[in-house]
């Protein structure tokens, strides 16, 4: 299940997660099974973040970073996936 924590700052929007990114690269994050659908995460860091489950259904995911993430089972139905960093 999703870190509480990782959840509310994820809350707080891009600008403060990428922040908070930067400031703990040591913490994988985790928002598995988050209902993020129609979410603006452009230019997100989600790098090595444990996604699956999660919804991410209309969620605009240009730009994001999601190296090492895993993505096994989310829903990214009519996600827009303009990625530039995947690997």
């Amino acid at each position: 299940m999703a870190n509480p924590e990782h959840l509310e700052i994820l809350k707080q929007g891009v600008e403060t997660w990428n922040r908070w990114r930067s400031l703990h690269s040591d913490i994988k994050p985790n928002p598995s099974y988050a209902d993020l659908r129609n979410t603006d995460l452009k230019n997100i860091d989600l790098k090595s973040a444990e996604l699956s489950y999660a919804n991410l259904i209309l969620a605009d995911l240009k730009n994001t970073n999601l190296s090492g993430a895993d993505l096994n089972y989310a829903y990214l139905s009519y996600a827009y996936l303009s990625i530039l960093f995947l690997l």
